[in-house]
């Protein structure tokens, strides 16, 4: 067969591309392990909360940050919104990055640096040899055995000085800070000013778990100073709080927070350094299922699994006596869940412990029975509707895994509990000219009474659902349904529109369609 010269040129231009993206592969992954080639790791980022994501030299797409990943020459690395990282250099040199701040590796003549080009760090170089962090204007901050808040906003750049004492190189010129002074670059110049408040609380870098509490902030001023007030900025908004008293209670929300105190003292301006901490809800670290005190019915145990939320490794463990002595399941994981096999009667403990981060262990326990089966599985999200609805007698509808008696106009499920579930085909192959599949979903009605509402979502979460249907006493329902992957649910009610009583576990169905065969080939004149 004789290719056209068109033919020629398609081929060419595709091998050109696929051999392109292979170099640019080749690359990333020689880069990412260190290869055959001289790329080595000149430190490590670890991921400390929420979403950080890194750059190689030679790649052009971001990646999200493993819990402790090998750093190379010319790497970024970026915080996003509510995010903190840390790099750690092989010369000693460890750089705290705050939230929405980027730092690309650098290598030159006199070792290994970094360059800041947005966003604040808190660099400790007090066991680093040649420390140095340059800004995307070229500034050059030589660290010498210092402690040092670093930030930038593409105008100027500020430097706090909180142990030790640093050079500042910028066009030929050269000034020095010491501890406890705060500079300002600003143009080429340099406005130096002496820190005369010390700030005691919160210590600098801490992580406060609960924001629930009020968060203490203490200094100590000099003799004579008075008219107190404590700056606090967060993701680029800043709060004036009176500080009357020191300590001065306050509370705050979940982030990443810089401080610092200004004072009047002989009618001039004095203030403190400026410190930093993060706080955090305690819902990136908690336990879901079963929660404290829970019942888990017979059925549930036979293939249970506990559930947590944490935003690092920890070590599970399940144990049938509260000190932990005698310890059914340990293990340590990054995931979020932990299946533990079918549980007997009785009660458990299970305890969850964080590897990386100085936060207490949480334990709870939960009892298994061994009387009859739960109704089904209530939607988490729709838990919080049932606990709150009240019948037309004003009492509240009883939680999840009780029995539930008629009042007033409300028929409820009573009697003894029933086990709801669901089922359908679980796939369907569909011609080239069909359009879609008929579903039919079944089900045993609990009671004649009860409504039914049948749900599909492409989503095991059912965030988007994409048909429900609604019908009375019976036990099944057909869906039209076009080629794709769904999941299906059954929610039962009292009323048409009611809170549900209880949900079936989520099932998956998938449609797929024939494809018509590819038309026959048909010769260029040229081939012929």
């Amino acid at each position: 067969m004789k290719l056209s010269r068109r033919d020629k040129v398609v081929t060419t231009v595709v091998v050109a591309i696929i051999l392109l993206l292979l170099y640019f592969l080749q690359c990333h992954f020689r880069n990412k392990s260190g290869g055959q080639s001289s790329a080595k790791p000149v430190g490590t980022v670890e991921y400390k909360y929420h979403e950080v994501q890194r750059k190689f030299a030679d790649s052009l797409q971001w990646q999200d940050v493993d819990v402790k990943s090998p750093v190379y020459a010319y790497d970024w690395v970026m915080t996003k919104q509510k995010s903190d990282a840390r790099i750690t250099l092989k010369n000693g040199l460890k750089v705290d990055m705050d939230p929405e701040s980027m730092i690309e590796i650098d290598e030159n003549q006199a070792g290994v640096g970094l360059t800041l080009h947005s966003g604040s760090v808190q660099a400790d170089a007090k066991d680093a040899k040649d420390a140095k962090i340059k800004t995307a204007d070229g500034t050059e901050i030589e660290l010498s055995n210092a402690k040092t808040q670093i930030a930038t906003d593409g105008s100027s750049i500020g430097i706090d000085v909180k142990e030790g004492n640093v050079s500042v190189k910028k066009d030929g010129k050269a000034e020095h800070l010491e501890a406890g002074e705060v500079g300002t670059l600003t143009k080429g110049t340099l406005k130096k000013e002496k820190t005369q408040i010390q700030l005691l609380t919160p210590v600098d870098g801490v992580v406060i778990d609960d924001t629930s509490k009020e968060v203490e902030f203490s200094f100590k001023k000099p003799a004579g100073a008075k008219d107190c007030k404590i700056f606090l900025e967060s993701e680029r908004k800043t709060r004036t709080i009176a500080a009357k008293t020191s300590p001065t209670r306050t509370k705050v929300d979940a982030g990443s927070y810089k401080w610092r105190t200004q004072c009047t003292k002989d009618a001039a301006k004095i203030s403190s350094g400026t410190g930093i901490f993060r706080a955090r809800a305690d819902n990136t670290f908690e336990l879901t299922y079963p929660s404290a005190g829970q019942t888990v019915y017979a059925n549930e145990a036979n293939n249970l699994s506990l559930r947590w939320k944490s935003d690092t490794p920890v070590k599970v463990e399940l144990s049938e006596d509260a000190a932990f002595k005698k310890i059914i399941r340990k293990e340590t994981t990054a995931d979020q869940s932990l299946a533990v096999g079918s549980l007997k009667q009785g009660k458990y403990y299970w305890r969850l412990s964080p590897t990386s981060a100085k936060r207490a262990p949480k334990t709870a326990t939960f009892t298994v029975s061994d009387k009859g089966e739960l109704l089904a599985e209530v939607d988490s999200r729709e838990q919080k509707g049932i606990n709150t609805t009240k019948s037309k007698t004003g009492k509240k509808l009883p939680a999840e895994g009780k029995s539930i008696e008629p009042k007033g106009e409300e028929t409820h499920l009573t009697g003894k509990k029933h086990r709801l579930t669901a089922s359908a085909k679980e796939s369907f192959t569909l011609d080239p000219d069909q359009a879609v599949a008929l579903a039919l979903i079944s089900w045993k009605p609990v009671d004649k009474n009860n409504y039914y509402r049948v749900r599909v979502s492409p989503t095991k979460s059912f965030s988007k659902v994409v048909k429900s249907t609604n019908v009375k006493g019976k036990g099944s329902a057909v869906l039209s349904l076009k080629p794709g992957t769904y999941y299906y649910r059954v929610d039962v009610r009292s009323k048409s529109k009611g809170a549900p009583l209880a949900s079936t576990l989520p099932q998956k169905i998938v449609v797929v369609q024939k494809k018509l065969p590819l038309p026959p080939e048909v010769k260029s004149v040229e081939a012929d």
